[in-house]
């Protein structure tokens, strides 16, 4: 019963932080952490009969605990490499640096075990008799002994119940990091590109997990990593690596852009130059619900394994992943494995039989799909749509999230579609300008014009350079043209600067943007009406409120737009930069980079990556100080029309629930 309880603390803390569970949820994209703060080469990994997640951060041995909370376990540690937890819930501790294996008691004594603290060795004997070389992986057998990867002595010891140290295998073809043993009695090592099985009498033979062939990114790296084991052959002793060395030939077909899964190669952790020092590789784990947690040191994270081969952060520093090691032994027998640098994954049953793995590594560029499965690579903007949809500019694509949770980029062959013909306008470019238009769709700044862009992704020029709509042609746009010049109050078409600053949209479909010291009202058949600016604040980001007052953004500061183009300082200062909330211009702002109005006409901005608002009074205060805390800068904001804040991260789009 405590079990059960612990892990649900635990799923509901990951999935939508307890902490502030009441003001936002993750809707898609990549899911946070429960602490995105990266670790320290986590290395060791290992969990608790209670649920309980213990694992290794620098030179600490820490716990996440059924309730959400990390803790430090007690000791000294220099480099702590591998992690086993006993029935009564000591915690064997191997320390790399130190040389040695320690145990922690559930009281918190904290004792060595085996080796001679300090000093790299090889012997066999009782205490500090015994002498390890870089120890790492740690499991331990039915019987209560403890096996270790002793990783610079290239072999694997085994730590008796009452201290002893043996040896069980020696000169091995590799430095092993991570140690499991199967349901048959054979020992499993691994590094970081082979593993082997060791059975009776020391004798090993190689395993061989066959890596399915991935579409490649056209600059050739692997779009994915999956299993397809074959049996287990090898030799005995000293044999080579072999065919091990060998890397897996990748399909030659070109990924079409936006419809694979491109795989993220951690820059800090290339693969080692023949002859080099390997870089340690990480470890796995099995939770509760039989999910696999493997630690990633390259990349300071620890990450969770779906039973769909999603793999989704639970500590350190998020959704990009790295090439992930490890094996480790499920309850029900099977064996699980994960080799980085031959980018397989494979999984066999008791018997050895060969069983279906799948991985799917998060880091993709516009992946499309079910929203918590989608994966964005660079949110810079956030539109809710009147038809219930929410528009994401993600790089230099444009894409669409249904009322369904359905994912889908509005771009084909790197163009939208014109809305009278089906063929792919040539060379759309976003230039980081959208907002929503009253209708359907949303307007977008594309080759220095403003469109309207479809909910199926079709777009139509409304205003811009002369040419570039086929709407321009034909004799009423050309009246149209005339009489708006006639008036001397609008100029149709050419709209100097566009893209410079964001754009605004009204209720009654107008889209307003700045340039040249002049705000542009844009109706939308394309004419244009043009205020002349008068002081000295210029241009900025125009905001439209719903009772129709015109605000301008100008970064640490913000000013209402008369009718006569006047401006009038709403709030910050012009001259001083802060963080400070109060009344309008007692308020201090550092860097507003965008913002948006609710229906209350609040305005909710984004301050230096921080969620702030502007209510109807004047009065600033800040609201996002714990969300903050917990998915770091905030890069994009949008409000639907019954309220809802929808915020984004690089990579994640979040929900503030009402």
């Amino acid at each position: 019963m405590i079990k059960t309880r612990l892990i649900a603390a635990a799923a509901a803390v990951l999935l939508a932080h307890s902490a502030c569970a009441a003001s936002w949820e993750v809707i898609a994209g990549a899911p946070v952490a429960l602490d995105p703060a990266p670790l320290v080469a986590p290395r060791g990994i290992a969990v608790g009969r209670d649920g309980a997640i213990y694992f290794t951060d620098g030179a600490a041995v820490r716990v996440l605990k059924g309730d959400g909370k990390v803790a430090t376990l007690p000791g000294r540690f220099i480099a702590p490499a591998g992690l086993a937890v006993a029935s009564d819930g000591t915690v064997f501790v191997a320390d790399a640096g130190n040389h040695v294996v320690k145990a922690i008691s559930p009281a918190g004594d904290v004792r060595t075990m085996a080796g001679h603290a300090g000093a790299a060795g090889r012997a066999d004997g009782k205490g500090i008799v015994a002498g390890f070389d870089r120890p790492a992986g740690l499991v331990l057998e039915a019987s209560g002994s403890l096996l270790l990867a002793d990783s610079g002595n290239n072999a694997v010891r085994r730590i008796a119940s009452d201290g002893m140290v043996s040896t069980v295998a020696q000169r091995l073809p590799l430095q092993p990091q991570g140690i499991a043993v199967d349901a048959r009695g054979g020992i499993v090592v691994h590094d970081a590109a082979t593993a082997l099985r060791i059975g009776a009498g020391g004798a090993w033979q190689e395993l061989l997990p066959a890596a399915e062939p991935a579409t490649p990114r056209p600059d050739g790296a692997p779009a994915r990593i999956a299993s397809g084991p074959q049996p287990a052959r090898g030799g005995a002793g000293g044999e080579g690596r072999g065919s091990a060395a060998a890397s897996t030939q990748a399909a030659e077909e070109a990924c079409q852009r936006g419809k694979c899964l491109r795989r993220y190669q951690a820059p800090s952790m290339p693969l080692a130059p023949r002859g080099a020092q390997p870089a340690p590789a990480g470890q796995v784990a099995l939770d509760g619900e039989g999910r696999l947690l493997a630690t990633a040191p390259a990349t300071g994270s620890i990450y969770r394994i779906e039973r769909n081969g999603i793999i989704t952060p639970l500590l350190g520093a998020g959704d990009v992943t790295g090439e992930l090691s490890g094996v480790a032994r499920g309850s029900d027998g099977s064996l699980h494995l994960l080799l980085a640098e031959r980018l397989a994954a494979a999984s066999w049953d008791a018997s050895g039989k060969p069983q279906p793995l799948v991985l799917q590594y998060a880091a993709s560029l516009n992946r499309d799909g079910p929203a918590l499965q989608a994966r964005f690579s660079d949110i810079s903007q956030l539109a809710v749509g009147r038809d219930g949809g929410l528009y994401v500019l993600d790089g230099d694509q444009l894409r669409r999230i249904d009322k369904e949770g359905v994912v889908r980029t509005l771009l084909q062959e790197g163009g939208f579609r014109k809305l009278r013909e089906q063929h792919p306008a040539a060379q759309v470019d976003l230039h980081g300008s959208m907002a929503a238009r009253p209708s359907t769709g949303i307007f977008v700044t594309a080759n220095g014009a403003l469109a309207g862009v479809s909910t199926e992704g079709m777009i139509s020029f409304i205003s811009g350079p002369p040419g570039m709509s086929p709407d321009q042609t034909g004799m009423l746009p050309a009246l149209r043209r005339i009489w708006a010049y006639v008036a001397q109050d609008a100029e149709p078409f050419v709209l100097p600067g566009l893209g410079r600053h964001r754009i605004a949209a009204d209720a009654s479909g107008q889209a307003w943007y700045c340039a040249d010291n002049v705000l542009w009202r844009i109706r939308p058949r394309g004419v244009a009406r043009k205020i002349a600016l008068q002081g000295t604040d210029g241009c900025g980001d125009v905001l439209v409120a719903p009772n129709d007052e015109v605000f301008m953004l100008h970064g640490h500061y913000i000013t209402r737009v008369g009718a006569d183009g006047y401006q009038w300082l709403a709030a910050g200062s012009r001259e001083r930069k802060n963080s400070t909330d109060g009344a309008g211009l007692l308020a201090r702002f550092r860097r507003i980079t965008q913002a948006v109005v609710d229906a209350q006409n609040n305005i909710h901005l984004l301050d230096d990556g921080i969620l702030r608002r502007m209510s109807a009074n004047g009065e600033i205060t800040t609201e996002g100080k714990d969300l903050f805390a917990a998915v770091g800068k905030l890069r994009a904001l949008a409000v639907g029309r019954k309220g809802v804040l929808y915020l984004a991260t690089e990579r994640t789009i979040l929900r503030m629930k009402p």
